[in-house]
């Protein structure tokens, strides 16, 4: 039997969670503020701007149709990972849910895997129903060579989360925590959103646990994320889509909660954490050479860039009300240039809707980093 559900399923499905009448689905919790007003903040090292006395802002405005809170960092690189010149707008420190945008961590540890013998590129792991996250999925099995491919250029959460799994998720959220203090990369696609929906209120529930899940520190926070990405495989993938279309559209909704949930970072700090790893500095040459071309293809960027490139990776990731733009430029002379695009509460909606927003948007940020290429 295929797992895609039909639209009918999908109504029968939302039906069945507001009743309460799947198993792990809870009746709605009254509506409570999950974390402050002000979002929460991270800083990882000292602000160059403070340091070396330099910052700019854009030269240019944001597209008309772009609401909501807005927060973009982008800088220069030196070959030492140290900000030559940056632009930035909004606080660049703020914590932001990152959606689609934190896949290619992900992906990264499933192609070190391969280069440390544990996989190889023709690993075959298979989409099982617990495996199979929302949305479209490969189905059967398939190499960790497609499924990287999926997870970066499909922007395939199914795929991520293989992946995800296979490389271990405690071995992700610890790497990219040493990597990043300020990046969270704790759940699969899957856990993340059953947990948002309210499906996992055995192991936390939104209205109650979330806002001090969201502000222990991130020992504390692991056991419970490791148990949320176990858990969330007794869910199925149409019954967690059917459970989001309730919560987004239902009176429990809160933005905060996608900072508890969420993998998040500032844009700041993913812009600096991008540097290091988009380029595939820690990946052997074959896996290397793969990440960079997934990357290549993968959203969004200009078709016909006005900087100079041999390199441009990059990672987009859209959501209720959210959309995240991401990636690396390699400049000539050896410096690289990154830039985390982050934007949420908007008031468009649907993630379709906010995806109609990229073609301007990628026309701002060619203009804003050939601007900075050039210390303007």
């Amino acid at each position: 039997m295929p797992f895609a559900a039909s639209s009918l399923l999908r109504a029968a499905l939302a039906g069945l969670i507001l009743a309460g009448l799947l198993p792990g689905s809870a009746r709605a919790e009254a509506s409570t503020p999950l974390l402050p007003p002000e979002p929460p903040t991270c800083t990882e090292a000292p602000d160059p701007a403070l340091t070396l006395g330099f910052s700019s802002t854009p030269g240019r405005p944001l597209p008309a149709d772009v609401t909501g809170r807005v927060d973009f960092y982008a800088a220069v690189y030196g070959e030492n990972g140290q900000a030559l010149r940056d632009v930035r707008l909004g606080d660049v420190d703020a914590l932001h849910p990152l959606a689609s945008a934190f896949k290619p961590l992900v992906v990264q540890a499933a192609l070190q895997d391969v280069d440390a013998g544990r996989l190889t590129l023709n690993t075959l792991l298979e989409t099982t129903p617990g495996r199979r996250s929302i949305e479209g999925y490969p189905a059967g099995k398939n190499s960790v060579e497609k499924l990287g491919r999926r997870a970066l250029v499909n922007s395939d959460n199914t795929a991520s989360d293989i992946l995800h799994l296979a490389a271990g998720t405690e071995r992700v959220a610890r790497a990219v925590h040493a990597a990043s203090p300020c990046t969270s990369v704790l759940h699969t696609t899957k856990a993340l959103w059953g947990t948002q929906s309210g499906l996992l209120p055995n192991v936390l529930r939104p209205g109650r646990d979330a806002a001090a899940y969201a502000a222990a520190p991130f020992e504390d926070r692991l056991p419970t994320s490791l148990a949320l990405n176990r858990a969330a495989q007794g869910l199925m993938g149409p019954q967690v889509e059917a459970a989001l279309d309730v919560y987004f559209h239902g009176p429990t909704y809160d933005p905060a909660l996608e900072l508890a949930v969420q993998n998040v970072s500032t844009p700041r700090a993913y812009a600096g954490l991008l540097a290091r790893t988009l380029p595939g500095a820690a990946l052997g040459r074959a896996t290397r050479g793969l990440f960079r071309a997934w990357l290549s293809d993968s959203c969004c960027k200009p078709k016909a860039p006005t900087l100079k490139t041999g390199f441009w990776g990059a990672k987009a990731g859209s959501g209720w009300r959210l959309l995240t733009l991401t990636g690396v430029v390699e400049l000539p002379g050896g410096q690289t240039l990154a830039y985390a695009y982050l934007n949420d509460r908007s008031d468009t909606l649907e993630s379709e809707d906010m995806e109609r927003q990229i073609p301007a948007l990628v026309r701002w940020l060619d203009g804003t980093l050939a601007d900075l290429a050039r210390g303007r």
